[in-house]
């Protein structure tokens, strides 16, 4: 092994490591997904598509049950996510697309990190109900996207946002409605 790779594989496990402390760091304040968005965008030397991925395990860590996709999450701002998912025997139904409870566990997990990106830290918000709207076949390379008006009534006890997934052409392949009991302390 040549003296480049040594160095090279040193800064690389020194990176990881710098990268793995901010994420555990920032891992005890998943309630505020944005910030640790933020946080990952911030390590300049980390590419975007390296941030994707860390923050979707990130995700995965706080939700057990969406690691049974294979997602990433593309943008999070205040009041908006999108991810995106990519079909593969893991996730498929036996017609060869994409299972049913893969687009919910998806769409779910984007619904969930726009709600999030407007709740304070002592806010709670639980599903209590969705709806799933089947509109056409879902192949390939699939987009969520969410997008919730900031709250501006701190006494609702009811949020509903609205999920997209679309496929590589830009047709919508269903379309889902989150309800949520929320749960506003931070007024």
């Amino acid at each position: 092994m040549n003296t480049f790779n040594i160095v090279f594989s040193v800064i690389v496990l020194a990176g990881l490591a710098y990268v793995s402390s901010v994420i555990v760091k920032k891992l005890g304040s998943l309630r505020d997904p944005l910030q640790v968005w933020e946080a990952l965008n911030n390590v300049g030397l980390l590419p975007i598509r390296m941030r994707a991925w860390i923050f979707s395990t990130v995700v995965g860590f706080a939700n057990p049950y969406s690691r049974s996709i294979n997602f990433r999450i593309t943008e999070l701002r205040k009041g908006k996510a999108c991810g995106v998912m990519k079909e593969s025997k893991k996730i498929s139904n036996p017609f060869r697309c994409v299972h049913a409870a893969a687009l919910i566990t998806f769409g779910e997990t984007v619904g969930g990190l726009a709600v999030f990106t407007l709740l304070g830290k002592k806010d709670r918000a639980i599903l209590t109900n969705i709806n799933a709207e089947y509109i056409k076949v879902s192949r390939g390379l699939l987009t969520a996207s969410s997008i919730i008006q900031p709250i501006k009534d701190r006494e609702i006890t009811e949020l509903v946002n609205e999920v997209l997934i679309k496929n590589a052409a830009f047709e919508t392949v269903a379309k889902l409605t989150l309800t949520w009991k929320v749960d506003i302390k931070d007024k």
